[in-house]
């Protein structure tokens, strides 16, 4: 495997938006099918359109990973999002997608760490940060072995449902204190 981690373009928002639903739906619809409101949420949130507007968004950048120009995973982080509770620098991860078929492989800790490089590269020392669903157990313990921590809670928003997500922070540099996890 021919691994090769780099900036989203605008002609790769077709692919991301397949892998985006992909991983999407099979994450969230553990044991229920499709609703109006899953379907119209999924087909608006990752269209090939709205992926083209986040590549082209000035505060969000995409780091995809792809294997002989085929998509394997993405990393969407989000500059202008501050965590809550945080004193320091942080920046946002807003999405880790990775094909269900490459989960494992170690590919999802080559994507972070790029993330984290860019970050580094951009803005000095953030720390990173992101939401997870707290039905996410697997995805929970991968940010755990990675070093990410539970630093809070917060909530997605879809259908008028309430859905609890952990925020995870990553640790502190080496010097620096860390925040306390809440759970």
């Amino acid at each position: 495997m021919r691994v090769e981690i780099r900036s989203a373009r605008p002609d790769d928002a077709a692919c991301l938006a397949a892998l985006s639903i992909q991983v999407w739906l099979n994450t969230y619809l553990i044991g229920g099918g499709i609703r109006r409101g899953i379907a119209d949420f999924v087909l608006s949130e990752f269209s090939p359109e709205a992926l083209k507007a986040l590549i082209a968004d000035p505060a969000r950048h995409l780091l995809l990973m792809e294997d002989d120009g085929h998509l394997l995973g993405y990393a969407q982080m989000k500059l202008d999002s501050a965590c809550q509770g945080c004193d320091f620098p942080t920046l946002e991860v807003e999405r880790l997608y990775l094909l269900e078929s490459h989960v494992g492989k170690g590919l999802g800790r080559r994507l972070m760490d790029a993330a984290r490089q860019w970050a580094r590269a951009q803005s000095g020392q953030p720390r990173l940060w992101l939401t997870v669903w707290h039905g996410n157990a697997r995805a929970i313990a991968f940010y755990r072995r990675i070093g990410m921590a539970v630093h809070g809670e917060t909530h997605f928003e879809l259908e008028g449902a309430q859905h609890l997500n952990y925020v995870m922070l990553d640790p502190a540099p080496v010097g620096v204190a860390s925040a306390a996890a809440v759970v």
